[in-house]
């Protein structure tokens, strides 16, 4: 699969809260850099533990999905993606943009890098109770 193809996937298991097609296409050793709720980067290491910091979002409690807006190939194993966000969940919404740099090497996401337009409106709604 070309690296395009390996994102797109990606996006769509994001989307859809498929944990494990999202980590059949994560590098064993990945490395994640996830903006935090201050605007910093917050470096997850190992797709389990990616995988694991999604899994604590508790996506199935939401209306959530995915859409990506735009996808360019930057060079052969680089690709950037830019999505739109939206979420809604016990009475509150949430509208988000990112951008996500992956790099695929060899077929599956070696490094991933998440820049979020609005990082504390994410923050606050995927971490009120439920």
């Amino acid at each position: 699969m070309d690296p395009p193809q390996v994102a797109r996937q990606l996006i769509a298991a994001f989307s859809a809260g498929d944990m494990a097609g999202m980590r059949r296409l994560l590098a064993d050793d990945l490395r994640a850099y996830i903006t935090n709720r201050d605007g910093g980067v917050d470096e997850v290491a190992g797709a389990d533990g990616y995988v694991a910091r999604v899994q604590a979002m508790d996506l199935a409690s939401a209306d959530f999905r995915v859409d990506i807006t735009q996808l360019v190939t930057v060079r052969q194993d680089l690709v950037l993606v830019m999505v739109e966000i939206h979420a809604a969940r016990a009475g509150r919404s949430l509208h988000n943009h990112a951008a996500h740099l992956l790099l695929i090497p060899d077929g599956a996401v070696a490094e991933w890098w998440m820049v979020e337009a609005l990082p504390a409106d994410s923050d606050e709604f995927w971490s009120a109770t439920r």
